[in-house]
């Protein structure tokens, strides 16, 4: 249903837009992209999450869990090509997220943490080229034959702290079904970030 704030002016719903390989950038993406522009290679709006994995784990799993999140997220899959000055999602295709992995198991336990923070400071820092993609990106590190950490960056063009939770939620659930064998059991999204812009730019259109 249709929302009517303080001044009067109709909020139209948010609905599912027709899906297309590209769409405008929100306003918040706009602003990050010509950020980007202005300090190319810049890693400050990285969003890194390093989680600790302890016990045997199934990597095949893992990684077909990663996979099926950017799957499910059209945001995680999208590159921003120039049009008109003008920032452009265009959506990629759904395909494999690659998930490589270091062995440090080798290593005396004060060395290994060492190359642990080492490697997490690089990957956290490493720039995204938001015209080529990828923006999300994960490798894993093992420290032992049971015990893992798991490197999760993705660009803050594409996701927050808050949707940072979610995909960890969501990432628990699907590796738990893959473990076993099992399907997904996640409902599919009803609307995507794209639809969200679509929406925000018309609602300025209409208001205008």
């Amino acid at each position: 249903a249709t929302r009517r704030i303080q001044s009067g002016t109709v909020t139209p719903p948010l609905v599912k837009a027709a899906r297309t390989d590209s769409a405008p950038a929100s306003f918040a993406q706009q602003r990050l992209w010509f950020l980007d522009q202005l300090e190319p290679d810049n890693p400050i709006y990285n969003i890194p999450q390093m989680t600790h994995l302890r016990g045997p784990l199934n990597v095949e799993a893992l990684q077909r869990a990663i996979t099926e999140i950017v799957r499910r997220h059209e945001a995680l899959r999208t590159t921003f090509v120039s049009s008109d000055g003008q920032p452009l999602q265009v959506i990629g295709p759904a395909k494999e997220v690659p998930l490589p992995c270091t062995d440090l198991s080798h290593l005396a336990a004060t060395e290994c943490e060492a190359e642990v923070q080492r490697l997490a400071l690089a990957e956290a820092v490493r720039p995204f080229n938001l015209a080529s993609g990828p923006v999300f990106r994960a490798q894993l590190l093992r420290t032992a034959p049971e015990d893992q950490i798991l490197l999760v960056v993705m660009h803050h063009i594409v996701g927050d702290r808050w949707s940072a939770g979610i995909l960890a939620e969501e990432m628990e659930t699907l590796y738990a079904a893959f473990a076993v064998d099992e399907p997904s059991p996640l409902r599919e999204p009803t609307i995507q970030y794209s639809d969200f812009s679509i929406w925000q730019r018309n609602w300025l259109e209409r208001t205008e």
